[in-house]
């Protein structure tokens, strides 16, 4: 897997329409073909010369000139490349076109994304936030660096001092997340984590956050002792704190839910620049867009609204709006359609394309043996819980449709769970040399599943992981 694989296809080429009746129209220019060609391109030299994170390529002159292309088609395939963490521009001395480092945010965007399009609740990644916590806990946390765990710990303080009475900003909350995800040091465990984030934070759009500062009190103050728990090594305050966390959640859900049902809770977009929702303002109205796609229940090709509705309905700017339409359709979830009775109108996000770029981001990483085969054992154990909650006969019709021999490598699909099957899937893309193989007791473990016994299936399976050659 190289780091363009995938790229063509995912790239949108759209325009937001002229807006009818108040004589402005859009900044946006459609994406120019050649940027893609360009961008793909860029995207082969970089693989092939095995250039490293924060390497140079070249400067924007030697490409322009080795490239034999303009300024403007340049610069529209950077951006395509930095919306692709491949590379990024560096301006002034020295700069130039600068190898970006592996970093899970465009993939987690898209897998979250397409889990919004399939599952209902704020609940439904549980499952694989527990899984990824065990395995993080128990294999990780006891190894961390002390001199890495200080500098977080530091980080934690400073921000909680700065914000004194107040909360951190989110962007401030981001980078603490995203400096405890580096602590680790296991891209797929981050990977999980940041689709979890987003997924959660998607589901609690700006408008939850604007009226949430109890909710954000408790839950930052429950980080605050995760990082002190990481640093002690102290493995069941970690899961503790981790309940707590999803405790202060569930118990905000009807506030919530009110929220998210009536439109003029949603609060200014860009008229206060004090506000501590997503970092910018094209994000938060991406996911107050999100918010309408779910609430038109991810129906392909129902109208969202026109590009005048939709700047009346937010209050923002062109630019602001073109921005957002542009996240969005990256991920595949609309797309914006000409003439007077088009406008933004949902499509569905394409599983294959989302796996691809969780593929991509770890192709460029190092995942040890020990956390891989960690990583996937509490997936496959939450699955197999996951799977003998399903009703008897559901569980009966089901486990037709498997193969004894194989059964680990189905269980994803077999769970009912759409996180665990994905992710599942994401490994034995990745991974193929992880695939389990035959079971030596096919019987005994298709008996404790047809009985819904979860506790016998999940030790039939620990047991034949003792005595496996698993990675």
């Amino acid at each position: 897997m190289t780091i363009g694989d995938g790229y063509d296809g995912l790239l949108f080429d759209k325009v937001l329409t002229p807006l009818a009746g108040n004589g402005r129209r859009t900044a946006g220019v459609p994406t120019d073909p050649a940027a893609v060609q360009l961008a793909l391109q860029l995207t082969e030299m970089i693989r092939a010369s095995g250039l490293k994170a924060g390497q140079l390529v070249a400067s924007e002159q030697d490409l322009r000139s080795r490239h034999d292309t303009g300024r403007s088609v340049l610069r529209q395939a950077v951006r395509i490349l930095d919306e692709r963490g491949v590379a990024t521009m560096k301006r002034g001395a020295g700069g130039g076109l600068i190898v970006s480092p592996p970093d899970p945010q465009s993939a987690g965007r898209a897998l979250a994304i397409l889990l919004e399009s399939r599952m209902q609740g704020p609940h439904a990644l549980d499952r694989l936030l527990n899984a990824t916590d065990t395995h993080v806990f128990l294999t990780s946390t006891p190894r961390l660096d002390l001199a890495e765990c200080e500098r977080v710990r530091h980080l934690a303080r400073r921000l909680s001092q700065n914000a004194s009475a107040s909360l951190p900003r989110a962007n401030e909350i981001k980078d603490l997340l995203g400096a405890i995800r580096r602590l680790v040091k296991d891209p797929l465990a981050g990977l999980a984590y940041q689709v979890t984030a987003d997924y959660g934070q998607d589901l609690a759009p700006d408008s939850v956050v604007a009226g949430g500062q109890d909710f954000q009190r408790a839950w930052w103050d429950a980080l605050l002792e995760m990082v002190e728990a990481q640093m002690a090594g102290d493995v069941a305050a970690l899961f503790d704190l981790r309940r707590r966390q999803l405790d202060v959640i569930r118990e905000s859900q009807d506030a919530w839910s009110a929220m998210d049902r009536d439109n003029r809770l949603v609060p200014p977009i860009e008229s206060d620049p004090q506000r501590r929702g997503p970092s910018s303002p094209a994000e938060r109205l991406a996911r107050e867009l999100l918010r309408d796609v779910r609430r038109l229940g991810w129906q392909p090709g129902a109208r969202i609204g026109g590009a005048g509705d939709l700047l009346a309905r937010y209050g923002v700017t062109v630019g602001t709006l073109r921005q957002a339409v542009r996240i969005l359709e990256q991920n595949s979830v609309v797309r914006m359609d000409r003439g007077r009775s088009g406008g933004l109108v949902i499509t569905m996000p394409d599983s294959s394309k989302a796996i691809e770029r969780a593929t991509q981001f770890l192709g460029q990483t190092a995942i040890a043996s020990e956390d891989l085969a960690s990583f996937r054992r509490q997936l496959i154990l939450k699955s197999l819980s996951a799977f003998c909650e399903r009703a008897p006969g559901d569980r009966d019709r089901t486990l037709k449709q498997a193969t004894s021999s194989h059964v680990f490598d189905q269980l994803g699909a077999l769970s009912g769970d759409g996180a665990l099957e994905l992710f599942l899937s994401i490994v034995s893309v990745a991974f193929p040399q992880s695939a389990e193989g035959g079971v030596r007791s096919p019987k005994l473990l298709f008996e404790a599943l047809s009985k819904g016994d979860a506790p016998r299936a999940r030790r039939i399976y620990l047991e034949w992981t003792r005595g496996s050659d698993e990675p």
